[in-house]
């Protein structure tokens, strides 16, 4: 048995550096072997929680069936709500690359999740941005399209481009962050103004300081109504819900995305494509246009009974990297660090490297996927992207499946991509920067620097529910950003709370 999986695994290996060059639909027998070793369910159906095992092979399953689910056409357009599939839609009967719009784009925006009117709205209202520096739109411009990019750097780490080495900076990436609606009806319920949610962060910064625990004798962070009694931040903690396969609500699930518009000559069919929202200053004054950017980049976390500190699954298209993209579609991305001020600084890295490599395994769900994707519809979009790395078990072990998970495109230098410390200001210190069972973990890449924000700012691990630069001045514009400035004072706050 153990030489027939070995055979599986080194077809896929070969299999999937074909793919990734190209898209080849695997034969029949070699289709059969994959599901055996990743049963990928396509369906409309968001999984709620890794089944079986926390295996390698599990988690990527987890993270594909995620995948197609979110990327399931919205039911948004007929029914006017949003978060949910259209239910008459299938990959095989519609035979254009992608729908007009998916599941996961009528999420709400972070900017709906933490309003400047400080005034929460029902989840399936039209999209509405506020910022109290507001921008006037563009005549024309429609602000109420789904994508709404208004970051334009990495956590104040660095900015990133496009086609760098032909074009300079002409091609930068833009974020942006949503959630779905049981993280956005639980945080309206529960803490739905800036009031209240600020104090929820300090009840819980207070507790896990107290107990390593997120309140007295806890061993999850599941548990949603929840209380602090010790010092200062006695009342509710905040507890996001959590999946689980035997109940009907999802958990708290968070996408955040990353796009940049194409040159003439780039192939826009291999990417996704959508008339966004961005911004632009013009003479001092901020505007809001729309343009047509290409999705390059997708992060999808989502807290689960056995994964409270959230399940991490990230994915990008796959000419991101040139040593990893298809023939004659180079794309050339680089980066400028910024320094505390939010100021571009040091040179330009141009093509920067993959500080950890996709690991084989996640190489061969790839494989996997792309063949079942394929079968249902060989025009799909989804054959250029893949699955860079799932992170899920809270460990210590640096030698861990994916323990430096990060996104080319969403976490490209090496103060995100290895990560391993307290906070943004000591990003590889080697301390306790989560808690889970009432303990405290030293956690590498995404779930670390996550966990910096639960222990520091009292977040649950949610970078949307700190109050730095929240609610949101204006939307980012250009190279600057003061975002880092703002996380290393808030970090610097709470360790001189704690003297």
């Amino acid at each position: 048995m153990k030489k027939y999986v070995f055979l599986i695994v080194l077809f896929a290996g070969a299999a999937s550096i074909l793919l990734m060059r190209r898209k080849p639909a695997a034969a029949g027998e070699s289709l059969a072997n994959m599901s055996q070793t990743f049963p990928i369910t396509i369906s409309s159906a968001v999984p709620h929680d890794v089944s079986g095992q926390a295996t390698p092979q599990n988690l990527c399953t987890f993270a594909w069936d995620e995948f197609f689910a979110l990327n399931w056409k919205s039911d948004y357009e007929q029914s006017g709500s949003r978060g949910t599939p259209d239910a008459g839609w299938k990959y095989e009967t519609d035979k254009s690359p992608y729908p007009s719009l998916f599941v996961w784009e009528t999420y709400k925006h972070r900017t709906e999740l933490r309003p400047a009117t400080n005034v929460m709205s029902r989840f399936d209202t039209v999209p509405y941005y506020t910022y109290y520096n507001w921008s006037q739109p563009v005549t024309g411009t429609d602000t109420t399209v789904f994508n709404n990019l208004d970051e334009n750097n990495e956590i104040g780490s660095c900015v990133v481009f496009g086609q760098s080495v032909t074009n300079d900076k002409q091609y930068q990436v833009l974020y942006q962050a949503k959630v779905n609606r049981d993280e956005y009806n639980y945080i309206k319920t529960n803490f739905g103004t800036k009031e209240k949610l600020y104090q929820g962060n300090i009840n819980n910064q207070d507790s896990i300081s107290a107990d390593s625990a997120y309140f007295k004798g806890s061993t999850s962070t599941c548990e949603s109504d929840t209380f602090s009694a010790k010092g200062k931040g006695i009342g509710r903690v905040i507890c996001l819900p959590c999946g689980n396969n035997q109940r009907p609500t999802e958990g708290a699930i968070e996408v955040k995305t990353a796009w940049r518009r194409l040159k003439s000559n780039e192939d826009s069919t291999r990417y996704v494509m959508r008339t966004v929202l961005t911004y632009e200053s013009v003479n001092g004054v901020l505007r809001a246009v729309n343009k047509r950017y290409a999705l390059i980049g997708i992060h999808i976390i989502h807290k689960t009974t056995t994964f409270p500190n959230f399940v991490f699954a990230t994915f990008e298209q796959v000419d991101v990297q040139n040593s990893l993209a298809g023939r004659g579609h180079i794309t050339d991305m680089g980066y400028i660090r910024l320094d505390r001020d939010g100021n571009p600084t040091g040179p330009f890295v141009k093509n920067y490297p993959r500080y950890h490599p996709i690991p084989q395994v996640v190489q061969n769900s790839t494989t996997a996927a792309h063949g079942l994707i394929l079968q249902r519809n060989p025009k799909s979009i989804w054959q250029y992207y893949r699955l860079v790395g799932v992170q899920a078990a809270t460990t210590n072990d640096s030698t861990s499946f994916s323990y430096f998970l990060a996104n080319y495109v969403i976490e490209s230098d090496d103060t995100l991509a290895k990560f391993r410390g307290s906070s943004i200001r000591n990003p590889q210190d080697n301390k306790v920067n989560v808690v889970y069972g009432g303990k405290g973990y030293v956690m590498g890449g995404c779930q670390g620097c996550h966990g910096a924000s639960q222990v520091n700012l009292g977040t649950d691990c949610s970078f949307l529910l700190d109050t730095v630069g929240k609610p949101v001045l204006h939307p980012d514009t250009g190279f600057t950003s003061s975002k880092l400035q703002r996380y290393l004072n808030a970090f610097q706050r709470v360790r001189e709370g704690q003297k």
